[in-house]
């Protein structure tokens, strides 16, 4: 049996070069550049000076502006900004994604954080603007994939043991939700990992994240993916969104699920113990 959760794909979210920021001073020559290390109170885009609202991040907010830089070169020379989908924008995202590692302390598709990059509209684009933002949000949970308003920088926020890592869960109930749960005491659910596309891959479907999420799972356990056919139901999610994906990177969250009753310890790394764990 195989389940997954869909995300709610927020549009705030959403990679993207168009848009109306409008103003008549939009075809004027502009000197606009967003600034790093602020945060802002929603996840709306503020893409133009004139709805670009910066907060210091012991504010509530929702997004966090850790990383801004230059487009350059060709990308740089276009008549328009990098659209989604296209070599340009993947170059921009892995920019921002790199950064966001050294920044977070971890990697943030492992955790309840979302990230995103932003350029400009093609219309600030046309007035000669050339940045690129990169964002971070906290989400409210895995199966709860819209932003929880926070007060304080994510700076280092997945450095050493972090409550925003998923770790494990219950079963999950009939209305899908998921809920946390400690990996040492009863649960259902682990969280194994991420499996990422390669470039030959240009549409996940169901057979291709179940086959991924059965190596990640195989080697988070220590068993042979044959055994985890055996013992274990195979769980996905795609939290990272519409984002990720228009930057051409495909990527899902693993989890196992003992069908077979509730788990008392964690089974990463038990290998044929785990097997008799869940029998």
């Amino acid at each position: 049996m195989r389940r997954s959760w869909g995300s709610a794909i927020l549009v705030a979210l959403t990679l993207g070069a168009g848009g109306c920021d409008g103003g008549p001073s939009a075809k004027a020559t502009s000197t606009f550049v967003p600034s790093a290390g602020v945060c802002h109170a929603t996840a709306a885009d503020e893409r133009s000076p004139e709805a670009y609202l910066p907060i210091p991040c012991s504010s509530k907010h929702e997004v966090e502006t850790f990383l801004v830089g230059r487009i350059t070169g060709a990308e740089g020379a276009a008549s328009a900004p990098p659209a989604p989908g296209t070599e340009a924008i993947s170059r921009l995202y892995e920019a921002c994604d790199a950064d966001a590692a050294v920044f977070l302390g971890g990697e943030w598709r492992e955790s309840r954080l979302a990230m995103r990059t932003l350029v400009p509209s093609a219309a600030r684009w046309e007035a000669g603007e050339r940045w690129y933002r990169c964002d971070l949000l906290e989400m409210h949970a895995v199966d709860r994939w819209f932003p929880n308003p926070r007060a304080n920088s994510l700076r280092g926020a997945l450095a050493g043991d972090s409550p925003f890592r998923y770790t494990c869960f219950n079963d999950p109930t009939e209305s899908g939700d998921l809920p946390p749960a400690s990996c040492t005491g009863p649960h259902d659910t682990e969280f194994a990992g991420i499996w990422r596309a390669g470039p030959e891959v240009e549409t996940l479907t169901d057979d291709i994240r179940h086959a991924g999420c059965r190596a990640v799972v195989s080697r988070y356990v220590g068993v042979s993916e044959t055994d985890v056919e055996g013992r274990f139901q195979l769980f996905w999610f795609t939290p990272e969104g519409e984002p990720e994906w228009q930057a051409g990177a495909l990527s899902v969250g693993c989890l196992l699920h003992s069908p077979e009753g509730a788990l008392t310890a964690s089974v990463k790394g038990a290998g044929r113990k785990a097997l008799a764990a869940t029998a």
